[in-house]
């Protein structure tokens, strides 16, 4: 129990320097990457060698998503700010680079589970997918950005 509780505390900590800074230096980054290896080990439950095969496939997983969302990023973000007029050219090209990049991190996630289902069981796999949400929504909550109610 006192293991749990000590994840926690840590991974709170870690949120707690993205929160403050916005943006990571270097040794934060490292810092929140360590909490997050900490949170997720612990919400599936992995042994010592179920990490060492899962982690490598994990991170390189996630380093060929963040490829796609950057691009969507590049898209919606920096493109609306330098002409906030668009052609229907233009937005027919932006609408085909979107759907082109949302595609291809659909693509990168199903050849991952495969990947990951085939070095762990299907249930830490899908104990992953809880991690990541679990994960995400603690972020956004400590940062102050969760979800607002819906007003009727």
């Amino acid at each position: 129990m006192k293991k749990i509780g000590l994840v926690i505390l840590m991974t709170l900590f870690g949120l707690s320097l993205f929160a403050q800074s916005g943006k990571l230096s270097e040794e934060k980054r490292k810092e929140f990457e360590a909490q997050k290896v900490a949170f997720f080990t612990q919400e599936m439950e992995l042994t010592p060698e179920e990490a060492t095969k899962f982690w490598p496939l994990y991170n390189e997983m996630q380093q060929k998503i963040r490829v796609e969302n950057d691009k969507i990023r590049d898209l919606t973000c920096r493109k609306s700010k330098e002409a906030p007029e668009v052609t229907e050219q233009q937005a027919l090209k932006n609408l085909q680079t979107l759907l082109a990049a949302e595609q291809a991190m659909r693509d990168i996630k199903k050849e991952y589970i495969d990947k990951l289902t085939k070095a762990l069981s299907a249930k830490k796999v899908w104990m992953m997918i809880e991690a990541e949400q679990k994960f995400h929504h603690q972020l956004w909550k400590k940062m102050g950005k969760g979800p607002s109610p819906v007003q009727k």
